[in-house]
């Protein structure tokens, strides 16, 4: 996209150093200026939730010229002078410091909504989007959005019929995009505008074979997961420190408090596990091993020891879904021990390994 604003941003989230960094107004009025050369627009919005309460946190848009190809690049935060939630900051990565210093909807949202007026407009679940355009500008006493749109979701239901999922992450799956959904705004439109151009060019619809559809279907439900696992997770750690208490083993670490596996067997290690308490965060060893009995037994595990005692190993389940993850030799890794009403009032300590994020399961 030679000639286009912004540069591309890489990773998962973009970097601190990646964040909008031009001048909000020299940015806002170039992209006002360029809105009257576009004959349609391909935005995304990422908010502070989903209901009618939500703010907007940022946008970013592609303006598409005459050639149908894009002209300009235009990303803003916006402070929506409300605490975000762990879970949003999980799911896009941007902080509240982040927002701190970026202007506000009503610097932004009206002159924005002006410019697109004329416009097509073009977005993946695109109604969402128009529907924050449409809380923020009501706030602002502009008049509503009312122009015609293309939904990239809608689309994808027509040339998928039976995938089960139309996330924007697996219709690039589906139309063999290579990139991972960011959540972020500019980047989520830069994605809805690759998938746009290759579903209209598609000649007929096509149905997913039954192993095509199960692929998609776990695919989805591993998103879902991770999701639903990030989102707890930023939640309990919020204020917590996790800073391990024991003494760290010599060896590879690899600390990642990203996905916590149950591990069994550590009921039999209560005098360990005890000494250091509920929500202590320790340092253990993980090392490779074999079930040894039981419905999978000869099935690999991991085996978890604290301070030179084998506590127990994760379960055969598991072990598929974090294959790989554990260098031969084996690693040093953090372990915690939530602090559970449950656990709390039967006086049991459990342990959990914090694990890298599941591998995607396809097969």
């Amino acid at each position: 996209m030679s000639g286009i604003h912004a540069a591309h941003r890489h990773g998962r989230h973009a970097a601190a150093h990646d964040l909008p960094t031009a001048d909000p107004i020299e940015q806002l009025w170039s992209f006002v200026a360029a809105a009257g050369n576009a004959d349609a627009i391909v935005f995304d919005t990422e908010t502070t939730g989903i209901g009618n309460n939500a703010r907007i946190i940022e946008i970013g848009a592609l303006l598409i010229g005459d050639d149908n190809t894009p002209i300009y690049e235009y990303d803003q935060l916006i402070q929506p002078h409300a605490k975000l939630s762990a879970g949003i900051t999980e799911l896009t990565g941007i902080t509240d410091s982040d927002l701190a210093d970026q202007p506000d909807a009503g610097f932004v949202i009206p002159q924005f909504l002006t410019a697109i007026r004329p416009l097509l407009l073009i977005g993946h679940n695109v109604s969402f989007d128009i529907r924050m355009l449409n809380i923020e500008g009501g706030l602002l006493g502009c008049r509503e959005v009312s122009n015609d749109y293309l939904d990239t979701m809608t689309i994808s239901h027509r040339m998928f019929p039976n995938a089960p999922s139309h996330s924007l992450q697996e219709v690039m799956r589906l139309l063999d995009i290579n990139e991972i959904e960011e959540h972020r705004a500019i980047s989520d439109a830069r994605q809805t505008w690759q998938c746009f151009q290759q579903l209209k060019h598609m000649n007929h619809p096509v149905v997913l074979s039954d192993d095509e559809a199960e692929q998609s279907r776990r695919r989805h439900a591993a998103t879902k997961r991770r999701r639903t696992n990030a989102y707890m997770r930023s939640s309990y750690l919020s204020n917590r420190d996790t800073t391990p208490v024991n003494a760290k083993p010599d060896g590879m670490v690899i600390d990642q408090v990203v996905c916590g596996v149950t591990i069994s067997g550590d009921t039999a290690h209560q005098d360990v596990l005890s000494r250091y308490g509920y929500d202590a965060w320790l340092w253990v060893t993980v090392s490779h091993g074999i079930i040894e009995s039981g419905k999978n037994a000869g099935h690999p595990t991991l085996c978890v020891a604290l301070d030179g005692v084998e506590i127990g190993r994760i379960p055969a389940l598991q072990e598929e879904r974090h294959r790989g993850q554990v260098p031969p030799q084996g690693a040093v890794m953090v372990a915690h021990i939530p602090n559970t009403k449950a656990d709390r009032e039967s006086g049991i300590y459990r342990l959990r390994l914090q694990m890298p994020a599941e591998n995607d399961r396809e097969d």
